[in-house]
């Protein structure tokens, strides 16, 4: 039988992998929010970027399908269950995060999704998982809120068209489907990898014609072809594969209550990338944001400590 000691120094390594796959995923994301809205003002369509995510996937996971055979994909999960996570983190995903910046700007995007994911999850956590959180959870997802208000504030409150309604409501949506995810990959404690090479691989076999029927003719060559290239590995290599990974893990050594706060980071790192990438500059009060959400994310992992908690 293990002692104490050893059970609480596992707990403890467990913890610090996941918040090191959390920051990954969250890198990931911001990344993809920031491309998404850069491919947008190139001329990139939705179907574009979910075809290209879909198809970098497929150059990390094909390799690794060859090399694992049947215990990385489909057979390791079961149709009934690949399907479903398709559903909520394939194709459509993309698509409907993707189209969301039709009509709102980058600001609504980086921060109604991930304040979705956040609240959802925690929501079907609470009360389908049976997950309960302390008081130090609990002040720490206010500060993360009262973080992700303060960045996205100034970009919510300004204009972006009669109809940045329906972009805000499509970055919702996205954040709902996320959170879906989230609680079926905790309770059907899914590997990682078959996970994520599942969606992959349904995404991509979806993605394909769903792209040949929508995309208008000759669409293609007006693309820039650098361009192509950097969405597929940014789409596709890092937040359609690696990223998606790391967030399978996340949820697997944190619990999803846990793991859905490391979204709320991503206004922040999004604003911080798109200093260099898109050329926009955050303001004090955003700033400001980012600080109280990355203490509110300390607080609710247990990094900074209050001196007593209590449950919920």
């Amino acid at each position: 039988m293990a002692s104490p000691q050893a059970s609480d120094g596992d707990d403890a390594g467990r913890i610090r992998l996941g918040i090191a796959f959390g920051v990954a995923q969250t890198v990931g994301a911001a990344l993809c929010f920031v491309f998404s809205r850069g491919g947008v003002l190139a001329g990139f369509r939705p179907e574009d970027i979910t075809l290209l995510r879909f198809l970098g996937a497929a150059l990390v996971f094909l390799p690794l399908l060859l090399h694992r055979g049947s215990r990385a994909g489909l057979a390791a999960i079961g149709w009934r269950r690949a399907l479903i996570l398709t559903l909520v983190a394939g194709p459509v995903f993309t698509y409907v995060q993707t189209a969301g910046y039709l009509f709102a700007p980058l600001a609504h995007g980086a921060v109604l999704a991930p304040m979705s994911v956040t609240l959802f999850s925690m929501a079907m956590a609470l009360v389908l998982l049976g997950e309960r959180y302390g008081l130090a959870h609990a002040l720490g997802t206010a500060g993360i809120l009262l973080g992700l208000l303060l960045v996205g504030g100034e970009g919510l409150s300004t204009g972006g068209g009669e109809r940045v309604w329906l972009g805000d409501l499509l970055f919702i949506g996205c954040g709902a489907m996320w959170a879906g995810y989230t609680i079926l990959l905790r309770q059907w404690r899914l590997d990682a990898v078959a996970a994520t090479a599942a969606v992959t691989l349904i995404g991509l076999v979806v993605s394909v014609p769903a792209w040949l029927l929508i995309s208008p003719p000759g669409h293609a060559l007006s693309l820039p072809p650098g361009e192509v290239a950097i969405q597929a590995v940014i789409q596709g290599v890092v937040s359609g594969a690696l990223a998606m990974i790391a967030y399978s893990r996340a949820v697997e050594y944190l619990g999803a209550g846990r793991a859905v706060l490391f979204p709320a980071l991503v206004p922040g790192l999004t604003i911080v990338f798109g200093i260099p990438l898109l050329g926009e500059l955050p303001t004090l009060v955003q700033l400001l944001g980012l600080a109280a959400a990355s203490l509110g994310l300390a607080v609710a992992l247990g990094i900074l400590r209050l001196p007593r908690s209590g449950r919920l």
